[in-house]
């Protein structure tokens, strides 16, 4: 069945895969044009479909944005820019005295800095249309568990960013929102687990005494979380409707696990969450152990 046309654009970061591809198809189901944003040739004929247009978007590269912001100006049919989805990024965790600081900058580098260039080119094409940003950001962004301090910090700045930027051009009708999505089934948050688990093989044998546990046991509980977590067609969803309702609200949890940890972070004193924290992520890696061991 043919979907009807609402004459007006979409951009959607990091949409080769996972919460990204499943929120183009999602808009473009709804009638909306989506420039898709990929990285390679190969990304882009996978997720080429009606309403569904690849654009070559890493957002560390500056070329690539100027080549976005002028796909936007020459639009043939002149369509405006509704919505602006900030969701490219990459996740590298471990410790912070053991993750490297190229690793803490290239986090950085995706996950903040590149969303403020993307922001900072498509700012006059939402001011013209009263568009929406929305900013994926993560339960990390509010509680940042054990290995995760780079990741984090990149989506609590993603958070202050935000706030700054929804507070500064609220007078020109533009509106902005986060997203705070906790675990959804994507190849990331699937690989993520290998990459720490990378990071204690090679570890010296003093990091390994200090650490070793630590990584092994955030990692399982972690995988044990994500057998149960929102599908990434789930998420989208909710992430379209987030971007089209007329009044949105300024933030949005994703997850059940988001849910219960976003309200409690800003309620609970530090060490009492550290206590909640802990004994969740005990709680689930022992069930992933007993699923293990076939109980």
């Amino acid at each position: 069945m043919t979907q009807p046309q609402n004459k007006e654009l979409m951009v959607v970061s990091g949409a080769a895969t996972g919460i990204g591809a499943a929120t183009a198809q999602q808009l473009a189901s709804r009638g909306f044009h989506v420039l898709a944003g990929v990285r390679t040739d190969e990304e882009a004929e996978a997720i080429r479909a009606d309403g569904v247009e690849p654009v070559m978007l890493d957002i560390t590269v500056p070329r690539h944005i100027e080549a976005l912001a002028q796909r936007i100006a020459d639009d043939p049919e002149q369509r405006g820019l509704r919505a602006l989805i900030n969701n490219a990024g990459i996740e590298i965790n471990a410790p912070i005295e053991v993750l490297p600081l190229e690793l803490w900058r290239e986090q950085f580098e995706v996950n903040l800095f590149g969303h403020i260039a993307v922001i900072q080119k498509l700012l006059p094409f939402l001011r013209q249309s009263r568009g929406r940003i929305v900013n994926i950001s993560s339960v990390g962004g509010v509680a940042a568990l054990p290995i995760f301090g780079a990741y984090a910090g990149t989506k609590f700045a993603l958070e202050a960013a935000s706030d700054a930027l929804r507070r500064e051009v609220k007078a020109q009708g533009i509106q902005v929102v986060v997203v705070q999505a906790g675990g959804v089934k994507t190849e990331m948050a699937a690989h993520s687990g290998e990459i720490s688990l990378g990071f204690a093989d090679k570890m010296s044998p003093e990091h390994e005494r200090l650490y070793g546990n630590l990584i092994r046991s955030t990692v399982a509980s972690n995988t044990a979380f994500l057998k149960r977590a929102v599908p990434a067609e789930k998420a989208a969803a909710k992430i379209a409707n987030v971007a089209t309702k007329a009044r949105p609200r300024t933030r949005y949890t994703l997850g059940m696990d988001a849910a219960f940890t976003v309200p409690l972070a800003r309620h609970l004193p530090d060490r009492l969450m550290d206590n909640v924290l802990a004994a969740s992520h005990r709680s689930q890696r022992n069930t992933h152990a007993r699923r293990l061991d076939g109980a």
